[in-house]
């Protein structure tokens, strides 16, 4: 018995290592969405792949707050990559989320923004 509570600990652990989307603050029913980056990298055998995603875009302003941001990993075999927030993020104007693929694998997400109204 003890095995088997062993081998789904060590299970949910693997599941929580591998998942590959991420959230940031609290998306409230008033929240408006103020911009998606969709960001695909194809992958290559032995190579990390890598992106940085911003908002707001070059060239362009943001001055709501951000409250809520949301990556969505869009491949649906558990080999999605991992993603940190840089700077910036809920309770600023601003965000920087790295994106970074695991071993030979490529990335397909949808990063999406909430900003207050």
């Amino acid at each position: 018995m003890k095995a088997v509570q062993i081998a789904l600990v060590l299970s949910a652990l693997v599941a929580i290592t591998f998942a590959a989307n991420s959230t940031w603050g609290t998306k409230l029913s008033s929240s408006k969405l103020a911009g998606t980056q969709n960001v695909t990298i194809h992958k290559k055998a032995n190579v990390f792949q890598e992106a940085t995603v911003s908002f707001p875009l070059s060239g362009q302003t943001n001055t709501k707050v951000i409250r809520f941001i949301n990556v969505t990993d869009r491949f649906t075999n558990s080999s999605g990559p991992y993603s940190t927030l840089w700077s910036g993020g809920p309770g600023y104007t601003f965000a920087t989320i790295n994106v970074k693929s695991q071993l030979s694998q490529g990335i397909n997400v949808t990063v999406q923004f909430w900003t207050d109204v």
